[in-house]
Formats: C-alpha cells, structure tokens, sequence
C-alpha cells in the first residue's frame, strides 16, 4: 500500500510477532471492528495478589536501589502497584531468556520484542498487513477470522498506523464524519502532502476491501471511504526531539481517542511502561496468569539472593 519504505502496519504497537507468516499483522487487526481492551485505565484493577497471598496495591512503588540489571526501571512517577512493577522488572531483565515468550494471544510476544519500548528506542514491526504486494482478499483471508467479525455498519472509526522509515502516523477513517484525520506527533512540512496521499491510498484500499459481500448487510450501500476528506488537526504537542516516540504516540492515540476528538495528549517514559506492562496483563493474554507467578517468583528469588549477599 505504500510507496518507497513507505508501510502501512495493523498493530498497535507490534511487541508481538508470529513466525507463522510474514505478512499478517500483530497485536490488532486492520479492521478492529472488535476493539480489544488492551489496556488496564484502573491502575489497580489487574490482579495484585502474588502467589503467597499477600496483597500489593502500594501505588508508586519502585524497585530496591540495588536491584541492576533492568533495561528500563520503574520509577515512582510511573504510579505503578507493587505487582506491576514485578511485573516491569520481569519483562525488562537483562538476565532472562530473551526469547521467552510473554504474550500469547492471536499472535505471540516475546521479551526480546519488548526492548523496543525501552525509552528512545524506535518501535519496530516485522510484518504488514497492507502492501501492493497483497490483494484486499488476501488480507482478508488472513484476517477474517480474528478481527473482521461484525458488519461494517457497526464500525465507526478505523485505526489505521502508517510507517515511514521507522516514524509513525496515524490515519483515523471516520466514518460517521467522512473524515480520514492524520494524526503526526512529528509533522513535516516536506511530507504533508505525501502523508495526505498516502491516507487516501490505505482509504482506498480499505474500500476495495469493505466491497466484499462479508462486511455489509445492504448490498445496495456504497463504501466509498476514499472520497472522505483528509484532515490534519492543528495545535496538538509533538514528540520530543530525538525521543523516537512516535510509534508511542500512535499507540496512545488509538487507545485514548476511540470515539473523542481529542488528540490532546502527552506521551513519556510512563506511557511506555505502562504499555508493556499492560499488554503483557491485558485479558486476552493466555499467559497473563503465569506471568505474574513467574514475576513474583523472580522477584522472590532476586531478593533472596541479595540477602545472602
């Protein structure tokens, strides 16, 4: 779908990938038409009880000052519980196996995948779902399943992330105002008219793909997302300069403003964070549970071994 390195990507944030296939995506699906809630907003609703019974709901908790060897350390500003901040030293040791794997859901996770959140480390992703490569009805074969189960007329909004050379912008396809809005937490002057083509190409490409008989009731409806007017909000923050945020912008913005117009957000180290430690606690996680024993006992074993120190 894209032109150059120019690529167009269905995850939110791609700390997931599958060796099953090289041309699906990860986490979410080009058409979250089942929006999944990948995200703990209560801070201590995840479970917080290890596996010795005792409760940990201390909000602000950090690690001890002589734990080493974490990638990327919890902070108290970060206003995490005791059990997520277990749960952040364990997906960002140094010391565990970096293939271990850390989310299994339709597509698989692993710790290695998760540096990419450390703090100005660029998001990465290894496979896309939209591509010249690949026709509306290949996608849809491989996405049908997972993701495209409900009609269109259901869907209000698409979410769309766009990759040009390792920076990322989000194209929203609105449906209910005939809008494609392009979010860009780095806005260039050199690129906004190719990022505005660029919009209408993935619109235009999602339309062949909402012409299947599948996604519509009414065959006499007309899918003609590709006439929507592209529009590029004025006045929102930027990323920091050399911060390398914007994959972390484009996550932020598709789970704050599902249905709101109010792209008015700040990103930091917290917003990383809290992005791992929520994809590896989100419901939908098969390994949730196991997880937050392994974290505990890790936990455990490293305090131990300070005390024999």
């Amino acid at each position: 779908m894209a032109q150059q390195k120019t690529s167009t990507n269905s995850s939110m944030l791609d700390p997931t990938h599958s060796s099953e296939s090289t041309k699906t995506s990860d986490l979410t699906g080009i058409m979250p038409i089942q929006p999944k809630n990948l995200f703990h907003l209560d801070i201590t609703r995840e479970a917080t009880t290890p596996p010795n019974g005792q409760s940990h709901v201390r909000v602000g908790a950090v690690l001890p000052k002589w734990w080493t060897l974490i990638a990327f350390e919890p902070t108290a500003s970060m206003m995490l519980t005791d059990s997520q901040v277990a749960i952040a030293a364990y997906i960002f040791s140094d010391t565990l196996d970096p293939s271990e794997e850390l989310v299994i859901s339709d597509e698989k996770g692993y710790r290695s995948t998760f540096r990419c959140l450390v703090p100005e480390r660029c998001v990465e992703s290894r496979r896309y779902a939209l591509s010249d490569k690949y026709t509306p009805s290949e996608v849809i074969f491989d996405f049908l399943g997972a993701y495209m189960s409900l009609k269109i007329s259901h869907v209000k909004r698409v979410f769309i992330p766009i990759c040009e050379e390792l920076h990322w912008y989000l194209v929203i396809v609105d449906f209910t105002s005939r809008r494609l809005i392009i979010l860009d937490s780095l806005p260039s002057v050199e690129k906004h008219q190719q990022r505005k083509r660029n919009a209408i190409k993935v619109a235009t490409y999602l339309e062949a793909m909402l012409d299947n008989h599948i996604f519509n009731d009414d065959k006499s409806k007309v899918i003609d997302c590709s006439t929507f007017w592209p529009i590029t909000p004025f006045g929102l923050p930027t990323q920091k300069n050399r911060s390398n945020d914007s994959g972390v912008w484009v996550t932020s913005w598709m789970r704050e403003c599902t249905l709101p117009d109010d792209f008015n957000i700040q990103i930091n180290d917290s917003t990383r964070m809290r992005l791992a430690v929520d994809l590896v606690l989100e419901e939908y996680n098969d390994l949730c549970r196991i997880i937050q024993e392994n974290a505990w006992q890790y936990r455990t074993k490293v305090e131990a071994e300070h005390e024999d120190i």
